[in-house]
């Protein structure tokens, strides 16, 4: 089944603001404010999903389709991001980030779900003789 197509601008505007997000972490983590893991995280998550609608958008689905598979297995090097981030940040003695606490819970859930949801999506359908 074909995914729906997005609309272009839409495409870009996701694309604009990944690179905008990827400008902010590199700029913050130059001038000294340390490394944002959690915006790492979420980038690793953000720019395989903003290239692929991009691709998907300018007609190139079979690309757009590569870009889904690195989509789909994004959340998990994501959640060791997340995950590296908490732990340095307890050795340093900083307390806890609830929100990236509760994003390195939930995000191997989405990921496992997203792979389901890819897998029963390539099955070839076979037909049924009663």
């Amino acid at each position: 089944m074909a995914r729906p197509r997005t609309s272009a601008r839409a495409a870009w505007f996701s694309c604009a603001m990944s690179a905008a997000l990827t400008l902010i972490l590199v700029v913050d983590w130059a001038g000294g404010e340390g490394f944002s893991w959690t915006k790492a995280a979420w980038l690793l998550v953000l720019w395989p999903h903003a290239v692929g609608e991009l691709l998907r958008a300018r007609g190139r689905d079979r690309a757009a389709g590569r870009a889904d598979v690195a989509r789909d297995w994004s959340p998990f090097p994501a959640t060791a991001v997340l995950w590296t981030g908490l732990v340095l940040g307890w050795t340093r003695g900083e307390g806890t980030d609830w929100f990236a606490l509760a994003a390195a819970l939930l995000l191997p859930a989405a990921g496992i779900l997203w792979l389901v949801r890819s897998a029963a999506g390539r099955r070839p359908r076979r037909a049924r003789a009663y």
